[in-house]
């Protein structure tokens, strides 16, 4: 493993309350749509099997974050991320995540697992806890013990434990599922899972058919439903199960719109952290209602609580653009039993109701975080169409932030065809996670695209990076402090951060995973991306810090900063322009953080000014270029080839 040196100021801790406000989307933006997309599937869609060198395994992290693991499978989640790190009642960790370092049908994918005793973390990881391909997990403490259930997509899932957390042999079993019609499947598709003492509650999808090829009447279906959501209960710690059962008020007579009775979409709903008996979990994507199923006795009874309800009555193919949800959620019970939920924001449209096999689109331009809880009224795509009223009705709580103060979200200029950003079918701030402490507090994280960082010289399109954000409200909800950018330190301004998943338990602190690499999107969906390394870092958050001005911010007073060519070979050019005279430095440090390149050119006149810095010498990768000027500061990544 190599060692890291941590620079002064610029690559330190970049913890900070940004005193931008949220920006708006322009409006001639608004309404362009990406491709016309299927439900999830757990299969390669065109796999891209190049490698991308400038992507490391390791690479420099801020002084509150540890390196637990490494992974080339780079798709956490198809919606809601999953429970992936549990803090233990004595301090220690257990923290999981999809792993495959073999593109690109990645037949090594299942959990990785790594362990904080209190003192450190584990050797970085890179290998599955269980003997068969798997993957999604999700993670839970047993008792003394813990658990971690994935889908192996073929007879069921895998339940796999082990009696004694962070120590000890794990051991699978496998919870066979129901049997669709036309097929003899017994697959079931992204677990979650929660759990009390050794009582297991679980989700899962049935299988669909795993194909982007299959016709309706291809499809299989499960009492109606193609992709039914099915609720199980063990009691024993999985040794045992109660049957499948479709919960009332999720049955084919229940899913909208009721054209095709596709089912719930993968990884379209998350639990909340169990009070007791009290359990919920929150579900719905762009193309159906959003709701909560709640259950006030450990999953005897069920009560389906409206969020969100889509517009099916009277819908005909070719429909209007409907301001919907983007079925990446998350929830919470407070200490009343009330329902807290966030979810990200989408809009959707579809020109053909009977395409076959179905598929509709969706506008990857659209912003907004949305929250609600159970005393606020049920949302309607009029009403999430309406930011005004939204942000009125406390319901629009996050957003882009506005780092260039002009009001407006400036986007790169791309080519026809193309987007500014990772393609993860999701609003472009969303991945939330929301936690209530045992004061009654609020926490909420999420993943956004970060206005002012993209990577310079990307072919065929410059993109902006997303990083990991935190909110809290002590007042049930009713207010929202400004966002931190947890990941906001200078060496992570080229990386993209994403798939936080936060334990549902804390102490002074909220402790988080989340994946980073230096490429913004996906190499298993969407973008397409050459594979490569993707590091998984764990984060320790002061609950006290999260909307405070402490740690260091950059300040953005340098303008017009332009460094080509890039990649450069034999000379990297500089353009900037100063606001007033400043005494200015420029560094440029190399990937394990040594300073390769440092001048001081004294005070410099405001206005125009170049630099060259002649880059022969230098190994072909991944620089960064800090430009001091008086009390501004700026980073920009440099490939040198």
């Amino acid at each position: 493993m190599k060692k890291f040196l941590l620079l002064s100021l610029a690559l330190t801790f970049g913890f900070a309350a940004m005193a931008q406000k949220v920006g708006k989307i322009p409006a001639n933006l608004k309404n362009v749509p990406a491709i016309r997309v299927h439900k999830a599937v757990d299969i390669p869609l065109n796999m891209n099997n190049n490698y991308n060198p400038y992507v490391e395994a390791t690479h420099a992290k801020a002084v509150n974050e540890t390196q637990i693991g490494n992974t080339q499978y780079d798709l956490q989640t198809n919606g809601s991320v999953q429970n992936r790190i549990y803090l233990h009642p004595d301090g220690t960790i257990g923290a999981t995540f999809t792993v495959s370092v073999s593109p690109s049908t990645y037949p090594d994918r299942g959990t990785a697992y790594n362990y904080f005793d209190g003192t450190a973390w584990g050797a970085i990881t890179s290998t599955r806890i269980e003997s068969a391909r798997c993957g999604w997990p999700s993670y839970s403490p047993l008792l003394n013990g813990e658990l971690a259930i994935t889908h192996n997509g073929s007879t069921g899932l895998l339940v796999t434990s082990r009696a004694t957390k962070g120590t000890g042999a794990w051991a699978s079993t496998t919870l066979v599922g129901p049997v669709p019609t036309n097929t003899a499947t017994t697959a079931l598709l992204w677990p979650r899972s929660i759990t009390v003492g050794n009582t297991i509650h679980l989700i899962a999808c049935t299988d669909q058919n795993n194909s982007t090829t299959a016709t309706m009447s291809q499809l299989w279906y499960y009492q109606g439903l193609s992709l039914a959501l099915v609720y199980y209960k063990s009691t024993d710690g999985g040794a045992t199960w109660s049957a499948p059962v479709v919960l009332p008020g999720m049955d084919s007579t229940s899913i909208k719109p009721s054209v095709n009775n596709l089912g719930y979409g993968g990884d379209g709903y998350a639990w909340a952290a169990p009070k007791g008996d009290t359990i919920a979990f929150s579900c719905g994507d762009s193309w159906s209602d959003f709701f909560v199923m709640k259950s006030f006795d450990a999953g005897a009874t069920w009560t389906k609580v409206p969020i969100y309800q889509f517009p099916d009555a009277g819908l005909t193919a070719p429909t209007p653009i409907i301001a919907s949800i983007d079925g990446s959620s998350a929830c919470a019970i407070d200490e009343n039993g009330l329902v807290h939920v966030v979810v990200g924001r989408m809009r959707v449209s579809d020109d053909d109701f009977a395409d076959d096999p179905p598929a509709s689109s969706y506008y990857p331009y659209t912003d907004g975080l949305i929250y609600w809880n159970e005393s606020m009224p049920v949302l309607d795509s009029g009403s999430l169409n309406n930011e005004t009223q939204l942000i009125a009705s406390g319901n629009y709580i996050a957003g882009m932030l506005d780092y260039s103060g002009n009001d407006t979200i400036d986007f790169p200029s791309v080519a026809s065809g193309s987007f500014p950003f990772g393609n993860y079918n999701i609003s472009l701030s969303s991945m939330p996670q929301i936690i209530i402490d045992n004061a009654g507090d609020i926490y909420v994280t999420y993943s956004s695209c970060r206005e002012d960082l993209t990577n310079p010289g990307a072919t065929p399109n410059e993109q902006l990076y997303r990083h990991l954000y935190a909110m809290k409200s002590t007042d049930g909800g009713a207010t929202w402090t400004t966002p931190n950018d947890l990941t906001g330190a200078s060496l992570h301004n080229f990386d993209e951060c994403v798939f936080g998943s936060l334990s549902y338990t804390s102490d002074a602190n909220l402790h988080i995973i989340y994946q980073a690499d230096q490429e913004p999107g996906l190499a298993v969906r969407g973008d397409e991306d050459a594979s490569g390394d993707n590091s998984i870092y764990y984060i320790t958050i002061p609950k006290a810090e999260i909307g405070s001005d402490i740690g260091f911010q950059e300040i953005q007073t340098i303008d017009g900063v332009s460094i080509y060519p890039n990649p450069a070979s034999s000379v990297a050019n500089i353009d900037m322009t100063l606001g007033s005279s400043q005494n200015v430095s420029i560094h440029v440090y190399n990937m394990i953080g040594q300073d390769v390149y440092s001048m001081n050119y004294g005070s410099l006149n405001a206005g125009s000014q170049h630099f060259s810095i002649n880059t022969a010498s230098y190994n072909s990768g991944i620089y960064f270029i800090s430009i001091e000027a008086g009390d501004s500061k700026l980073t920009r990544k440099l490939i040198v080839e």
